[in-house]
């Protein structure tokens, strides 16, 4: 049922007139254009409902998304592509999540938190702009996810109560500015040393992804490059720039 309620975008619009072009010499029903002069007659809106599933179909998400990069001053509003690596290799390690508290710092909308709630003991989702906190709780109401939460989470400020077995993130490597603040609100995370942290970055700067490397050495803790490179045969797009890191204590 929640699927029924998709709102009309661009992206709706977008398809069908893929699709039409697909089609070429070929014959289309006149219900499909029917269909089309109604989706753009109506106002286009800023967000739509997308429909996730993950590890072979057992788990189904959905999201309310916004259809522009940059929303409400946050890209936070829509999920990216280290997400999509980050829940596919999710559902292949299991065990590392199994009946684990997970911290995800910079949830956006809440996808990958989310998709870890099937067999995490609690998932803690956190981020700090308003916006994307209300998303991400958008999203544990849509999905009635019972053993997830929504923290706000300033990098700057200490984490406060929030505490977890894992902390996980994906595509928060985007200002050489804020790279001191997250890999410091990591390291207090990692509070005892059997805590790990899974962090998935597209490096679209390899600056600054090497200046997360020297946080990351600075801060005295330890990483190592995991190899994503049978994740991609399960995705459409090219994932090839997306790196994974595995972060613990010295």
């Amino acid at each position: 049922r929640r699927v029924r309620k998709a709102v009309v975008s661009t992206q709706s619009t977008g398809f069908i007139k893929t699709w039409i072009s697909k089609v070429g010499d070929g014959e289309v029903l006149e219900d499909v254009y029917d269909m089309m002069t109604a989706l753009l007659s109506r106002p286009l809106s800023s967000n739509g409902y997308r429909l996730y599933t993950f590890d072979n179909c057992a788990t189904f998400l959905v999201t309310l998304e916004s259809v522009m990069m940059c929303s409400k001053g946050t890209t936070g509003l829509q999920s990216w592509q280290a997400c999509f690596v980050a829940c596919v290799w999710a559902t292949w390690n299991k065990e590392i999540f199994y009946q684990k508290r997970v911290v995800e710092l910079g949830c956006g909308v809440g996808l990958l938190g989310a998709s870890l709630s099937p067999f995490s003991s609690h998932v803690t989702l956190t981020d700090h702009h308003g916006s994307v906190l209300e998303s991400a709780q958008g999203t544990v109401s849509l999905n009635k996810l019972s053993n997830v939460s929504v923290e706000p989470l300033d990098w700057r400020a200490p984490a406060g109560d929030i505490s977890g077995d894992v902390v996980i993130a994906a595509d928060v490597v985007f200002d050489p500015a804020l790279l001191p603040d997250l890999v410091n609100t990591i390291r207090t995370l990692l509070s005892r040393p059997d805590n790990v942290c899974f962090l998935f970055s597209t490096v679209r700067n390899r600056a600054t992804f090497d200046r997360l490397l020297e946080c990351l050495e600075d801060a005295g803790l330890m990483f190592e490059s995991l190899d994503l490179s049978y994740i991609h045969h399960y995705l459409i797009e090219n994932v090839s720039d997306v790196k994974l890191l595995k972060i613990t204590l010295k």
